[in-house]
């Protein structure tokens, strides 16, 4: 019999069950994958952004539409408290540009190490290639868990079964994203199961795939490559905007990502394969419409016997330039002194309005984070217990909470995770 049984290892959970023991708590920390933490250790491109030094109330309009529902958890636990919590623990964060705070040592990893440490140092009992496949409740109240092997199918009996007991469970499993590390979407259903809502999911933080936007058309070196200070905006099909970013973007082998894509996928994750979006980009935002088309002509003018493409360069690099190419049928190769009227304000066009249709997002196989998940409405903002399940507590990923990019999401676990495991928020 334990005091508290955690499901999942992750970003959540680590913490949920750290802050237990630290409550004189007996713990059981139950883990799918052979490892905990897989998708921590690989967050933030390997860096993990782990979270940011905005203010809370700034922070906040970057968490989504139910940012009231967090209060209660960064009352507990927000961005000064957790870069404590993780010095602690040994580990020496940074603070740089965008307010965003990162291990000093730049490694995901020793964000999970520091974290693994001091739970095998200190007795938590972790039990992993196991997978929850129940909630056992009685009386409306959960009082343990229904468990099967999870593994390599030849070395493992998958048919048996094991119950641990508790009273308080905590789940933690994540949502669906990168489902390769474990969040497959178990957790949602374990509370789905016991009749909790699940407000519909959606892979968020995601590189967009674009229409005939492939490696058979694109230069090799626009491959990767970043382009800062881009205007962003996207619109339906009734030139309606859906959403508007600026900042930088990667071009990649066939989709389009980079910091405000994925913030744009988050707001654009429900309407994706409804109705048809397009996206365009200004890749000149600096400069008014009008006023750069009279830079255009006087370069023009002064190159004149230099070819349309390399008086382009005099306002953008030779890699998007390509990608201009590929959208026009003007000749770039003919003399500059030669482009007609028409040409030149497609030319303008393509600056201020380079458009795609977007065909989908990369999937949750490639998303950062799931956008849905538990309904908020049916748990304790102030505790995060279930309002139907008593004992039953929820944190991370497996909430119907998501947040743009920058450390926020991971704020949003690890305050969650701590929220949770506390003795006060029983009953």
């Amino acid at each position: 019999m334990y005091d508290t049984i955690i499901i999942g290892g992750g970003a959540s959970g680590l913490v949920a069950a750290i802050v237990a023991i630290k409550n004189n708590e007996k713990v059981l920390l139950l883990e799918k994958m052979p490892q905990c933490g897989l998708k921590l250790r690989i967050t933030g491109k390997g860096r993990c952004n782990i979270t940011n030094t905005l203010p809370l109330k700034e922070f906040l309009t970057h968490c989504g539409s139910e940012p009231r529902f967090l209060y209660p958890s960064f009352s507990k636990f927000f961005n000064t408290e957790l870069m404590s919590f993780l010095e602690d623990l040994g580990l020496d964060v940074v603070i740089e540009r965008g307010n965003r705070v990162f291990p000093a040592s730049g490694k995901a990893q020793d964000v999970f190490l520091s974290l693994i440490k001091f739970l095998e140092d200190n007795d938590c009992t972790i039990v992993k290639n196991t997978r929850v496949t129940n909630l056992i409740v009685k009386e409306n109240k959960v009082i343990g868990v229904e468990t099967k092997p999870f593994g390599d199918k030849s070395s493992i009996n998958k048919t048996s079964t094991k119950n641990f007991y508790a009273s308080k469970v905590i789940l933690a499993s994540g949502g669906q994203s990168y489902p390769n590390t474990g969040s497959d979407g178990d957790g949602i259903k374990l509370a789905q199961s016991v009749g909790h809502k699940i407000e519909d999911t959606f892979p968020s933080l995601v590189g967009l795939r674009l229409l005939h936007f492939n490696a058979d058309v694109i230069y090799p070196r626009l491959i990767n490559f970043e382009t800062k200070n881009v205007g962003a905006v996207v619109k339906n099909s009734q030139g309606k905007i859906i959403a508007k970013e600026f900042g930088d973007i990667i071009f990649r082998e066939d989709h389009i990502d980079g910091p405000i894509i994925l913030t744009i996928s988050r707001q654009i994750a429900q309407l994706l394969g409804k109705e048809k979006l397009y996206l365009e980009l200004d890749l000149k935002p600096a400069i008014e419409q009008k006023t750069l088309d009279t830079k255009l002509q006087s370069e023009l003018n002064q190159r004149g016997r230099e070819s349309i493409e390399s008086t382009l360069r005099a306002f953008l690099p030779l890699e998007l330039i390509y990608l201009i190419k590929h959208k026009t049928k003007i000749n770039f190769s003919k003399p500059s002194s030669q482009i007609n009227k028409e040409d030149r304000k497609e030319i303008l066009s393509l600056l201020k309005n380079l458009s795609f249709e977007i065909v989908d997002s990369m999937g949750f196989q490639r998303a950062v984070v799931t956008k849905g998940g538990v309904s908020l409405k049916e748990v304790n903002p102030k505790t995060l217990e279930s309002k139907l399940i008593n004992g039953l507590f929820f944190c991370g990923e497996v909430l119907d909470l998501d947040a743009d990019t920058g450390g926020y999401n991971l704020q949003i676990a690890f305050s969650t995770g701590y929220l949770a495991a506390q003795k006060h928020s029983q009953g």
